[in-house]
């Protein structure tokens, strides 16, 4: 028999502590989960849409096919996760060490990361031909031309 879940929607998991929690399927979008530890939980098919999880740590967690478009994770740890979610475009993240150490990514998330690379332009007209031509090459030219078909569809 089928344990029953509990239903989380309009509650506020701000400045909790959860060991792991299974959070799998779960509509979590727009909840507030800010400055909360969420420890080997699993976010695996959730939807956490515009979840704001600012200074949250989620250790040890999974986000398997998680939809976390728009989602707040300003200040949030990632380290030692899971992360290969079905949607994070316009995902907020804070570009510390904590963020990605031991962040194990899906190869499609990896590949947007280094397109978001090449939406920049480092150094002279020259170096950033010769970086973009090398990360091109790295990500493969067919798999590019779909990423860039892919971005140009999204708001980033």
């Amino acid at each position: 028999m089928e344990q029953l879940k509990q239903d989380y929607r309009g509650k506020e998991l701000s400045r909790v502590k959860m060991y792991n929690e299974d959070f799998s399927g779960q509509d979590l979008s727009r909840l507030k989960l800010r400055q909360s530890l969420f420890h080997n939980c699993n976010f695996d098919q959730a939807d956490m849409t515009e979840t704001d999880c600012e200074g949250t740590d989620f250790f040890g967690s999974t986000f398997r096919e998680t939809v976390m478009y728009r989602t707040n994770g300003k200040d949030a740890k990632f380290a030692g996760t899971i992360f290969e979610p079905k949607d994070a475009f316009g995902l907020t993240i804070t570009c510390s060490c904590k963020t990605f150490d031991r962040m194990h990514i899906s190869n499609i998330w990896w590949y947007n990361f280094v397109m978001y690379a090449l939406l920049m332009q480092p150094g002279s007209e020259e170096d950033t031909k010769k970086l973009h031509t090398g990360l091109i090459q790295l990500i493969g030219p067919a798999r590019y031309v779909k990423l860039k078909a892919l971005f140009s569809k999204r708001e980033i």
